[in-house]
């Protein structure tokens, strides 16, 4: 089968992509045929060497977190799911060295749902990881109806579908991008919008019950300034202080902070299609690439400047 792969992390030894033998599962897992998977950041950062600490597994490794796709076979323990099965998910890329950017990938049974019809493979692809990002970051600050929040990189693949989680749970939300993405950040709800290129930080709002950190880039004096005595601040790149220090001054500190670290939750994965069913979430796809131009999305996503997100299309 193809799968695109990396042998080292130094900047002469990029993933490319390669024929390997067919994988096989092992218990407790159930072997599915990719259609699509999407590309998030996380990926190409662990394949450069980001994160030591927190990757387990050795090389070589195959790139890719979600998926949709269909059940070829399924392992022992492993049960609820049948050959042909429509199914979609995401993997662990720090735990798993067999990604999903590949012909077949073997997944955690816990990590796999069942596929409606009426989300098509490209759709769930691309929603996965950003989708439950950005329900646990509504989950983690307590956004209810009446919130007022902010999203900061409102048009990037997570941060677009958080200001649609948040406007969907009542929230008023203010959205940070470029002015070139305003027109698109309004579209999928945002109440105001600030343009990071002309407002400096210094001049945003003040007094929200909850900045969503999406790029992120907010020091810990800004985000002291733009949140309410009580308030809360979440990051999708926790950084060591994240796990270390905030557990502690999160009792006694004038802002509580935390960092999103994902896992399977049907109950999420229920919110997600729920969105979508009733018109309050999409997941916007700015382009598509064949597995063998996958290098090329990775090029994309580094630029930084990708609205939505960049599905890779295996099979």
């Amino acid at each position: 089968m193809r799968a695109f792969r990396y042998h080292s992390t130094a900047a002469t030894g990029g993933p490319r992509l390669e024929e390997v033998p067919a994988p096989v599962p092992g218990d407790g897992e159930v072997l599915v045929r990719v259609h699509c998977a999407s590309l998030n950041p996380v990926d190409w950062k662990i394949a450069a060497g980001k994160f030591r600490l927190l990757v387990k597994g050795g090389l070589p490794r195959t790139m890719g977190s979600d998926f949709a796709g269909e059940v070829v076979a399924v392992g022992a323990g492993a049960d609820g799911f049948g050959p042909g099965d429509r199914v979609w998910g995401f993997i662990d890329p720090f735990k798993r060295t067999q990604g999903t950017f590949a012909e077949l990938c073997p997944v955690p049974s816990d990590y796999l749902f069942a596929l409606p019809d009426d989300l098509t493979y490209r759709d769930a692809a691309a929603l996965a990881c950003v989708g439950t990002t950005a329900v646990t970051l509504c989950d983690l600050t307590r956004t209810v109806s009446g919130s007022r929040v902010l999203v900061n990189g409102a048009a990037g693949g997570v941060g677009h579908v958080a200001v649609q989680v948040a406007k969907a749970r009542g929230a008023r939300v203010t959205a940070v991008a470029s002015g070139a993405r305003e027109e698109f950040v309004r579209a999928l709800g945002a109440d105001e919008f600030i343009d990071y290129r002309r407002s400096p930080v210094g001049e945003w709002p003040s007094g929200f019950d909850a900045v969503f950190d999406c790029v992120p880039n907010l020091p810990r004096r800004v985000q002291r300034r733009l949140i309410r005595s009580g308030g809360q601040y979440a990051t999708t790149l926790p950084d060591a202080l994240t796990f270390l220090l905030d557990p502690l001054t999160n009792a006694v500190g004038r802002v509580h902070r935390h960092g999103v670290m994902i896992g399977p939750s049907r109950r999420i994965m229920d919110e997600l299609l729920e969105g979508f069913r009733s018109r309050q979430l999409h997941c916007h796809i700015e382009a598509e690439y064949p597995l063998e131009r996958a290098a090329e999305a990775i090029a994309r996503s580094r630029s930084g400047r990708v609205q939505g997100k960049l599905v890779v299309r295996v099979g």
